[in-house]
């Protein structure tokens, strides 16, 4: 078993990494962002081969995005090292300057064939082991997920049930801090978007595609749908139409110890001692 520590930007965890066995610079753990991708100083920096094809994603709110694909020698995090590894060419000079300092973003598909944990008490990222795996099983609680894979992108999707009593499936989102869920919702679940009480903002992504996103507080608990017992109770939420029936963030997670086995299509959520 190995870890890193990591930090927190903003609500985004980082992860110290090396690159080709001699740059260090830190990345962004998103479990949201579907495809591992570095900036473009950095794939200078390595000497990242472009393949001449890309990627096209889709943000939340449904619009495509296309980046170029490329190869790097070598990226390695904790102990976990993964050699001439496809990832995406991003742009980032338009990012805050706070992610000057960010070489990239690390996503699911990194650790397809390795269970991790997220340690949110310890601040660490834990690799696990056929050895240490059955202790975090034993002192948790196992929950199925459905992890989508293509031909160049992992994301994974967890059931959860609404205060309504209706299960779900919502993307979980590293990227995001809040829970959040498609507007379409807000009636079954009792919230008037137009309620005063009900904090609303319109603004411009970095796409340039026009939201409006509504903030409030849920009356009733949410919980994965194979755990009851883990229930987190009247959670903020914000609603937005998106093209998913949701998204799960860190308010929630954070709760947790959170091992991911994607290769078994599971998570593993121990409450902190």
């Amino acid at each position: 078993m190995s870890s890193a520590p990591f930090d927190y930007l903003r609500h985004l965890i980082t992860v110290p990494v090396v690159v080709n066995g001699s740059i260090e610079t830190r990345f962004v753990l998103d479990s949201g962002i579907g495809l591992t991708v570095v900036s473009e100083s950095l794939a200078d920096a390595s000497g990242c081969a472009l393949s001449g094809s890309s990627y096209v994603g889709k943000r939340m709110s449904g619009q495509e995005v296309t980046i170029p694909l490329g190869t790097v020698g070598s990226l390695a995090t904790a102990s976990m090292l993964r050699e001439n590894l496809e990832v995406g060419v991003l742009d980032m000079s338009t990012f805050p300057p706070e992610f000057d300092t960010m070489g990239g973003f690390i996503a699911l598909g990194f650790f397809q064939e390795r269970p991790f944990t997220l340690d949110y008490p310890r601040r660490a990222v834990v690799l696990e082991s056929d050895e240490t795996l059955p202790t975090r099983i034993e002192e948790g609680t196992l929950v199925d997920l459905d992890v989508k894979r293509d031909e160049h992108s992992v994301t994974a999707f967890l059931p959860i049930t609404i205060p309504s009593g209706r299960s779900i499936k919502v993307e979980v989102d590293m990227g995001s801090d809040e829970l959040i869920l498609d507007a379409s919702i807000a009636v079954e679940l009792g919230v008037d978007l137009d309620d005063p009480s009900v904090r609303r903002v319109e603004g411009e992504d970095e796409t340039g595609h026009r939201f409006t996103r509504y903030f409030t507080q849920l009356e009733g608990g949410i919980h994965a749908t194979d755990a009851p017992d883990l229930l987190q109770p009247n959670p903020d939420v914000m609603f937005q139409k998106i093209i998913y029936e949701g998204l799960l963030g860190h308010s929630f997670l954070r709760n947790f110890i959170v091992t991911y086995d994607l290769h078994r299509s599971r998570l593993i959520l121990a409450r902190p001692a």
